[in-house]
């Protein structure tokens, strides 16, 4: 392209999910520009500063996976990670990190302004430039509020809550994108123009507080992790060598190719606490019900439910006596305390009072109200699975735009985005990822398949394989794929496949070690708290003991030392076998419907034999598999087996006799 205005993508919105998108697509080699509204809040954390948690943190590893940096930031400069669930199954144990605000926008920043092919722009997009294709409209670049025209092969929207934004608070209802910075009310104008559907959805943020005025005597610790623990591969493999500083309060944002600072532990960590409501804080919220517009008429529109308001718990759960609270450090260098569990758009005042009616926050003062905030969104039925909208071809969505809630899911949404945009613009074929493949699968056919009532929230429940898509094998299941993008090098590709023979390896061997139930092995497994052997068994059986480790085959010498994570994966391999290869089954029998594609110019109305509200629905999703079909809401088995009788007819007489 020749003009300095002409792009290969151009990606709208520099969150989580606009970061992921720009730098998806230029490492791809495609030319590219993102646009915000202000640099100064680049992948900016406005509810709370962390990453990450069941569901979440498979993302966050498949992302990482893909080529995508929200794994790499979080680990440039988390203030404290942990592993949750571990007393739980591996299929949903999960990191969680709580990382320093400014640092993690600071850094990704940083990561934009670096990355080559990616230019980093502030202006307002009021409009999509649209013009006919072949034959057909089709959007082809963005304007600007001042009237500049950037074209692209392909745009990518990541606009949060930008979209006719308003934050309420009480009685007061300004327009917002986020506090302090104005909405995109003309770009959402334009789409409704251009023929989309839209909708309202709501969400909010607590207040923040001082920490100078907490009684921290009167909480409850919550340390970090003394074990190592990364996100990413890129950190793991630099502290391994040596060669990551830990970040602290003089360098928010850790290094990845300098020394590791000498310190005691393996990371300085901040620690959160934990504190509960009580009776008294109930009573005040109870009181104030006329005054919350989640239930005097001020906020009409649904919230997530997994992360409602504090009102909200207090009247849905009026049994319960507490409810708890966790103060959340929003970095090294602030006062300011997220207080996680306190959602709320209560008048400051009632914040204020309900906050001090916790003894450790009874001097309390709050740096930053709690709000909620309304915003135009796009029903996710409305783009395909490669996130490419149907209305108009060359327009992607990612994040809140679509019904999402959470960097994570933005993030993974972006990624995403931005690699089919890039496709697009090279003219390759799309990367979809199958729910048996990936959360990020389940997440889109979620989205693009079901009705939203919420904003959604992933989950590990909401994966039905959620076994074969354990965090720790995000890179086995999804490294192919990013190889063969081009948003890994050959050097990790290798590394990927080396460790996945080493465990392939090291299981099947351990079928032709046979352990004896001698002195010496009873003496070490009695040694490492395991029950003994009484009599010879192989070692991939003394493994499925539930008290027995990787470590305790190395100590035997069954087993040569490995890496903690090729451990925990042969762990996982051997333990869940028979788990595993049931679901891997199921997706084996289910593959039939999911490979049976449904060709787009099928006329669902037209089918004889299928009820008038599954032709509705099936035409307003147009699904592009028979399985994806099976999922919409509404469309019955009996429908489904009509649409395969005709699909399976339309295949015969297409197929030409032989003469």
């Amino acid at each position: 392209m020749s003009n300095r205005n002409d792009y290969d993508v151009i990606v709208v919105g520099a969150g989580h999910a606009g970061c992921e998108a720009a730098l998806a697509a230029a490492r791809m080699g495609c030319r590219t520009a993102v646009f915000t509204l202000n640099l100064d809040t680049v992948a900016l954390m406005p509810c709370n500063p962390s990453v990450g948690g069941p569901g979440k943190g498979h993302l966050v590893r498949e992302i990482d996976a893909l080529g995508g940096e929200i794994g790499r930031n979080t680990d440039r400069t988390s203030i404290q990670i942990r592993m949750l669930n571990t007393g739980k199954g591996p299929a949903v144990r999960a990191l969680r990190a709580q990382c320093d605000k400014k640092a993690y926008s600071q850094a990704m920043t940083l990561t934009l302004e670096e990355q080559p092919r990616l230019d980093v722009k502030q202006a307002a997009v009021d409009d999509l430039l649209i013009e006919l294709q072949n034959g057909r409209t089709a959007v082809a670049g963005i304007i600007t509020s001042d009237g500049a025209v950037f074209r692209a092969a392909a745009v990518i929207l990541t606009t949060g809550t930008f979209l006719k934004g308003r934050i309420i608070v009480g009685d007061r209802r300004y327009p917002a994108g986020r506090a302090g910075e104005f909405p995109a009310d003309n770009l959402s104008f334009s789409l409704a123009q251009a023929g989309f559907q839209l909708g309202r959805l709501k969400t909010g943020t607590p207040p923040r507080i001082d920490a100078r005025t907490i009684d921290y005597d009167l909480t409850a610790p919550q340390p970090g992790s003394d074990a190592p623990l990364f996100f990413s591969r890129d950190a793991r493999k630099a502290f391994e060598s040596g060669l990551m500083a830990s970040p602290n309060h003089l360098c928010p944002i850790a290094r990845f190719d300098e020394p590791a600072l000498p310190l005691g532990s393996w990371r300085e960590q901040l620690e959160c606490r934990s504190i509960s409501t009580n009776a008294r804080t109930h009573e005040i919220i109870r009181r104030n019900l006329d005054r919350a517009p989640m239930y005097n008429g001020g906020i009409t529109s649904a919230g997530p439910r997994y992360c409602p308001s504090i009102e909200t718990k207090i009247v849905r759960f009026a049994e319960k006596s507490s409810h708890p609270i966790f103060l959340e450090p929003e970095g090294w260098n602030t006062r300011e305390v997220y207080v996680q569990g306190a959602n709320t758009s209560l008048p400051e005042d009632v914040q204020l009072e309900m906050l001090r009616s916790i003894p450790a926050l009874r001097n309390c003062e709050i740096m930053r109200a709690g709000y909620a905030i309304e915003y135009d969104y796009l029903p996710g039925t409305q783009v395909f699975p490669t996130l490419e909208t149907k209305l108009l071809p060359n327009l992607y969505l990612a994040g809140q735009i679509i019904g999402t809630t959470g960097y994570e899911e933005a993030a993974a949404l972006g990624v995403v985005a931005g690699i089919n945009a890039a496709r697009r613009a090279q003219e390759k074929e799309a990367v979809l990822l199958r729910r048996d493949q990936a959360y990020i699968g389940v997440l889109i056919d979620d989205l693009v398949t079901k009705e939203m009532d919420e904003p959604y929230r992933m989950h590990t429940s909401q994966a039905e394989y959620r076994l074969l898509l354990r965090q720790d094998n995000a890179e086995q299941r999804l490294s192919p794929i990013a190889h063969s993008a081009g948003l890994i090098d050959d050097e990790r590709y290798e590394a990927v496949r080396i460790a996945e023979r080493q465990v392939e390896t090291t299981v099947r061997n351990l079928d032709s070690v046979w352990v004896p139930a001698n002195e010496h092995v009873n003496g070490v497994l009695e040694e490492r708290g395991c029950a003994p052997l009484r009599h010879p068994v192989s070692a991939r059986e003394l493994l499925c003991h539930g008290d027995v480790t990787i470590d305790v085959l190395t100590t035997l010498g069954i087993v040569a030392p490995v890496a903690d994570q090729i451990g925990r994966e042969i762990e996982t391999v051997v333990k869940y076998a028979g788990y595993v290869e049931r679901q891997a089954a199921e997706v084996r029998r289910l593959r039939r419907l999911e490979d049976s594609a449904i060709p787009e110019s099928l006329d669902f109305a037209a089918l004889d034999g299928m009820r008038s509200e599954s032709k509705e629905r099936l035409g307003v999703v147009r699904p592009r598999t028979v399985g994806q079909a099976s999922r919409v809401a509404g469309v019955a088995p009996s429908d489904i087996s009509v649409l395969l009788v005709h699909l399976e007819r339309a295949r015969r007489e297409s197929v030409t006799p032989e003469s």
